[in-house]
């Protein structure tokens, strides 16, 4: 595939390394960065995995949820967070205020978020095993 950045390709060919079908899943986007799209497995909320570069410069992993984005500095990174991910040894956590985004992190399984009066976190796992809304206890 041409016209990825340098980035781009870097990430794809890392990616590829240790995803070998995941071939058919690679796009490019504005500025020739890397667009890798999967699509979550039947029952979960998480709709893909997209493992994406912005502007050559940054590498980002998201699920299909607003907000469910997180951004890594390596490729060590992204394959650890990747792996974790799809293991459902992790899953992303987005809390909102009302209609306000306030946070996305990830957590581990039997982690659980600390909201404030007011929040919501939207668990999503790749399984959609851990996938749960959660509002805070009110004292």
């Amino acid at each position: 595939m041409t016209g990825l950045n340098p980035l781009a390709r870097s990430v794809r060919d890392s990616l590829l390394a240790r995803h070998t079908g995941w071939r058919d899943h690679v796009g490019v986007g504005e500025d020739g960065d890397l667009e890798l799209a999967v699509e979550a497995p039947q029952g979960s909320r998480a709709g893909h995995l997209v493992i994406f570069t912005a502007q050559g410069k940054d590498i980002w992993i998201r699920y299909a949820p607003p907000h469910a984005c997180y951004a890594v500095d390596s490729d060590q990174e992204m394959h650890l967070v990747v792996d974790a991910l799809l293991r459902d040894d992790a899953f992303f956590v987005v809390v909102t205020n009302g209609d306000e985004w306030v946070e996305t992190t990830l957590l581990r399984p039997g982690q659980e978020p600390i909201l404030a009066d007011g929040q919501v976190a939207n668990m999503v796992s790749w399984s959609g095993r851990h996938d749960r809304i959660i509002t805070p206890i009110r004292r």
